[in-house]
């Protein structure tokens, strides 16, 4: 059975073919496997065993600490669940599967609490959100290197389909200063134009909903049964059995009946970036 796990397991081994500067069919001659075991393995439909991923790993010449956490990760890669992964220092583990995630998802809805989705975002206001948390300027570059690099999702010739459900909150909280926060605006009320993407505030009015108790990344997938990411400072889960994800998925319908219609979230974030950027005229 395809599981979180076993895609995420499977996009790290493909970053890490990519990296060695190797094809697919190369690395599965070297392991003398076929191409189609090989990319089974890639797609997460196979869950290398022990032996398996110590072949691949020892022909790519993996070893330490990262060589232990892959083979863990592949014993682990059975359990259908849920997968959490703790974070280190650097770039959170799981971030490579999130990318594979996103990138072949056919929609991905973000129900956003605290900050503006991390696919709207634009640069200034990514740099001060993670610029708030990490202290080294070279670490906080590469970090918006990367957030940014994710929104090709959007832009590409067949981007995903994506829902952004967004806390009114966020809309007042001047993240970077008035002048960011108006850019910052301007760019959802020009993203919301294109037809593939929607945007809905959730206003005060609404009261407490179902969503406050988090933020939450639903992707659905053509073939793939759906993924929930649930994200916390150093640590973060992948839900993927429908027992799990259903009470997401529901209450995201719910919630996008109760939030102001994309027409009227856009009149309220056009007012917010006025505000903003008369407040930046005003200093």
């Amino acid at each position: 059975m395809t599981t979180a796990r076993s895609r995420g397991l499977g996009a790290e081994i493909r970053k890490l073919r990519k990296a060695a500067g190797l094809r697919l069919e190369e690395l599965a001659e070297q392991c003398d496997w076929s191409r189609a075991t090989f990319g089974r393995i890639e797609s997460g439909a196979k869950v290398p065993t022990e032996t398996e991923i110590a072949i691949i790993l020892g022909t790519l010449g993996i070893t330490g600490r990262e060589r232990t956490r892959l083979l863990e990760l592949a014993q682990d890669a059975h359990q259908p669940h849920w997968w959490e992964v703790a974070g280190h220092p650097g770039l959170p583990a799981q971030l490579v599967a999130l990318l594979e995630f996103e990138r072949s998802a056919t929609k991905i809805t973000d129900v956003a609490l605290g900050a503006v989705p991390g696919l709207l975002q634009v640069a200034d206001y990514t740099r001060a959100i993670i610029g708030a948390g990490v202290q080294d300027e070279k670490d906080v570059e590469s970090r918006v290197a990367l957030r940014l690099g994710r929104q090709t999702v959007l832009t590409r010739k067949d981007p995903v389909v994506f829902h952004a459900l967004i806390d009114e909150s966020i809309l007042h909280r001047m993240v970077g200063g008035p002048e960011v926060m108006a850019e910052q605006l301007r760019h959802i009320e020009r993203m919301a134009q294109r037809p593939h993407i929607t945007v809905q505030v959730v206003p005060y009015s609404l009261g407490a909903y179902v969503g406050l108790n988090g933020s939450q990344l639903i992707m659905e997938f053509q073939r793939q049964r759906t993924i929930v990411h649930l994200e916390h400072r150093r640590a973060g889960v992948f839900l993927d059995d429908p027992a799990d994800t259903f009470p997401f998925t529901k209450s995201v319908d719910r919630l996008a009946k109760a939030a102001l219609g994309p027409a009227d979230s856009l009149d309220l974030i056009s007012t917010c970036a006025t505000a903003m950027e008369n407040h930046d005229h005003a200093d």
